[in-house]
């Protein structure tokens, strides 16, 4: 097997056990909704006046899509929305409390994985974190490359 085939079979499965362990580590209450549901719950409780072109750049993903999700939130009663006084043509959107639980809920596991990972990468000596970090920097930033030409 060509070394490239095996890497993207470790980074495949790396990423599935990841995303395991994460599951495993998270309340049910997490269980029901999906990756960008998440993200976006995460972000609308980190920036400030969040709206859908603020959301839509972090994550990079389309206004549509971030629209689609937010509607989700919104009717699952995740997230409230808002206008301000000085401008009611934009909508922004604020965690209600089972949003708020969803994302300290995210923040915890987020948090947990690092500790977890933090104690094997420990272990690595220099010259292999150095080998890891080089090749890391380097793919990702292949895969910014790739997203800047999606754009």
């Amino acid at each position: 097997m060509l070394y490239s085939q095996l890497l993207l079979d470790q980074f495949t499965e790396l990423f599935e056990k990841h995303d395991a362990l994460d599951k495993l580590n998270s309340r049910e209450i997490l269980h029901n909704y999906g990756h960008s549901e998440i993200h976006c719950i995460h972000l609308i409780g980190k920036l400030e006046q969040p709206n859908v072109t603020k959301i839509s750049l972090k994550l990079k993903m389309d206004k549509s899509a971030i629209s689609r999700i937010v509607k989700k939130l919104l009717n699952n009663r995740d997230i409230e929305s808002y206008q301000l006084e000085c401008n009611k043509k934009e909508i922004y959107y604020k965690l209600a409390p089972k949003g708020q639980e969803l994302f300290d809920e995210h923040l915890k596991i987020h948090f947990s994985g690092r500790e977890r990972d933090k104690k094997f990468f420990e272990e690595l000596d220099d010259n292999d974190s150095h080998i890891v970090s080089k090749s890391l920097s380097k793919y990702i930033k292949y895969l910014e490359i790739q997203i800047e030409k999606l754009k």
